[in-house]
């Protein structure tokens, strides 16, 4: 078997996955709004931040 397929996603898939993530993350947000603190959200708002931004430079590091 192709090992290059099993560890190498199609963009189809990545873009499914990312989408799934959204809107599971939207839906919890949304579940959870009433409950959570101002504190919380700017926390996870700054730890997404910098997760996106560690990705985003990896990604275009290994595309030079």
């Amino acid at each position: 078997m192709n090992e290059e397929k099993l560890t190498k996603a199609k963009y189809g898939e990545w873009q499914l996955s990312l989408w799934g993530a959204c809107f599971i993350a939207a839906g919890l947000g949304a579940l959870l709004a009433p409950y959570l603190a101002l504190w919380v959200i700017l926390v996870l708002m700054l730890l997404g931040i910098i997760m996106h931004s560690v990705g985003m430079y990896k990604i275009h590091q290994r595309n030079k």
